[in-house]
């Protein structure tokens, strides 16, 4: 949901996700000579709780005066910017935010402009769409800073602090959406569709024996691929598809799929007297590593018409077909189309597709997003978890006046982009990385790899956004890494959201919370002298000047908080 205020001199924009809250501040300019400090922010609940979220950075003047022993004086922190987040939010929740214009210096400053904003953020479950994003081991400091957990793997925390942990790394995606979602199938009524990549978490196979017991039907469809079907001698690590099923006693249900590159779905169809009603879908694989782990997000559809194109292309999948067979009927589920002409509402696209494609061309389907994201108008989001397809570069390197955010699971494939990033004011890029020593009030982090055994370590999320705060909003998000295997040669499911503010708003602030995540770490990697960590809060009063510079990268994201369009009252 978006709200606004903008009653006072002061005007505050938030865009409310599930667990995530934007902030943005517009206020006239100020004169060098007047000491704008910066903003104090803080947040009320409804039960009256009060809590300062002015960040971590403080003043080198007062850090460095031997005078000041004081530590709510020495520590001092405000903020300094016209965009800012509330990372700890909780679903369906009501806060008012209060923030402050400060103006004096750093030792004594007092209120100049005031103003609040109410905002009630999203429930996880309302309307056709629902979306959850877990934390993983390096989407957030938690894990580092939980003093019972300690950066320590896994398997050697005692049972009830290992619990706590994959709680705290799935955040809501296991429990309240993926067990939820099975938690449904288990009466007579209904029956559940499988198709998965990877299917090796114990504790979600033994919830599915309790829905083979009391559902009609439970059919999955695996990989049988020779990767997806390692065991492992380490008595720690999961076993491969083959084994984790007959271990559950779930593989006479089972359909190996081998004919594709990659068996890449990670999508259930849930049926009710034989009718398909609802989806689940995205990008994580059932994994210890694709739920707590690397950065993943979940969808979930209610919608008996997108229910119903799944459980066609799952008929088929079930048979594994050749890849000629299931492209005719991916296509024949949704055509390619003009995804810039395309009218509000939900869509689907299976792959394989687009075939033959000759050697070397680029599949249509692909060109269709790229089409797609060449024609925004103020803000493209993209999470790029493998490779950095030639043609998602070529419009991206290209001068546009839109903003363009750009996260890479590798810093060498953000490296290729950031080509053309020093020259264009409107393209930001970064990717995963961790801080690998302690600085000031950050702990030092460690990877999944480390923690869960994980390969794929930062974003394994497969999404982008296309001007999310617009009239019509669009989300594309599934299991597919935007390359052109993922057209022609695999078996991936994508759905494309048109115009549904709440989802788009969902996908918007927890793409910042991972862009302004990774950023900081990011620059440390690639500059280790950079201070991006350790930089404190100016005095000289020119931290602000950016924001007001016509046609620069901060003027244009606050334009676009102050035009965004359904925003109420707050």
């Amino acid at each position: 949901m978006r709200y606004k205020n903008e009653d006072n001199d002061l005007k505050l924009y938030a865009v409310a996700g599930t667990q995530t809250v934007l902030l943005a501040f517009d206020l006239p300019k100020p004169a060098k000579k007047d000491e704008f400090i910066g903003f104090d922010v803080e947040r009320k609940d409804s039960q009256g709780n009060v809590r300062k979220i002015n960040g971590s950075k403080h003043f080198d003047s007062l850090i460095h005066d031997a005078t000041i022993t004081d530590p709510q004086v020495k520590f001092t922190s405000l903020v300094q910017s016209f965009f800012w987040k509330d990372f700890l939010a909780d679903p369906d929740q009501t806060y008012t935010y209060r923030v402050r214009a400060m103006f004096g210096t750093a030792r004594l400053f007092n209120t100049r402009f005031e103003s609040t904003v109410k905002v009630t953020t999203e429930p996880f479950s309302k309307g056709k769409h629902s979306v959850y994003f877990n934390y993983g081991v390096t989407g957030s400091q938690g894990y580092a800073r939980n003093k019972e957990f300690g950066n320590k793997p896994i398997e050697q925390l005692d049972k009830i602090t290992r619990q706590k942990a994959l709680d705290y790394l799935s955040r809501d995606l296991y429990h309240e959406g993926l067990i939820k979602f099975l938690n449904q199938a288990k009466t007579k009524r209904h029956s559940l569709f499988c198709a998965f990549y990877e299917i090796e978490y114990g504790p979600f196979l033994d919830e599915l024996k309790i829905v083979k017991q009391k559902a009609k039907d439970l059919q999955i469809v695996y990989s049988g691929q020779p990767g997806q079907n390692k065991d492992l001698k380490d008595p720690n690590a999961e076993k491969g598809n083959i084994s984790s099923l007959k271990a559950k006693g779930l593989f006479s249900i089972s359909h190996k799929r081998t004919v594709a590159n990659q068996p890449h779905n990670k999508f259930m169809v849930l049926c009710f007297d034989d009718k398909p009603i609802e989806v689940w879908s995205g990008s994580t694989n059932i994994t210890l590593s694709g739920i707590c782990g690397q950065s993943n997000t979940a969808h979930w559809v209610k919608d008996a018409s997108i229910a119903g194109k799944y459980l066609k292309y799952w008929n088929l999948l079930k048979d594994n077909p050749s890849k000629t067979t299931l492209a005719a009927l991916s296509e024949a589920i949704q055509p390619n189309v003009d995804l810039t002409k395309l009218e509000n509402g939900s869509y689907v696209f299976f792959s394989p597709r687009d075939l033959p494609v000759a050697k070397g061309a680029t599949p249509p389907q692909l060109l269709e997003y790229v089409n797609l994201i060449d024609k925004a108008q103020e803000l493209v989001c993209m999470i790029f978890p493998f490779n950095y397809d030639p043609v998602f570069k070529k419009v991206y390197d290209k001068e546009r006046s839109y903003l363009r955010l750009l996260l890479f699971e590798k810093v060498s494939q953000a490296k290729i982009a950031k080509d053309k990033e020093d020259g264009d004011r409107d393209l930001k890029v970064t990717a995963g990385a961790v801080l690998e020593k302690e600085v000031r009030n950050f702990i030092a982090e460690v990877t999944p790899k480390t923690v869960v055994k994980g390969g794929i370590l930062f974003a394994h999320n497969k999404f982008v956004l296309i001007d999310p705060l617009g009239d019509n909003p669009v989300v594309l998000s599934g299991s597919g890494n935007f390359s052109k295997p993922s057209i022609k040669d695999n078996d991936e499911n994508m759905l494309l959201v048109k115009g549904d503010a709440r989802v788009a708003d969902i996908y918007l602030t927890e793409f910042d919370r991972l862009f302004e995540h990774f950023w900081p770490r990011y620059l440390q990697k690639i500059l280790p002298k950079s201070s991006s960590f350790e930089k404190p809060l100016d005095e000289d009063y020119l931290w602000f000047a950016s924001y007001y510079k016509k046609g620069s990268y901060h003027n244009k994201r606050g334009k676009m908080f102050i035009v965004m369009k359904g925003a109420k009252k707050g």
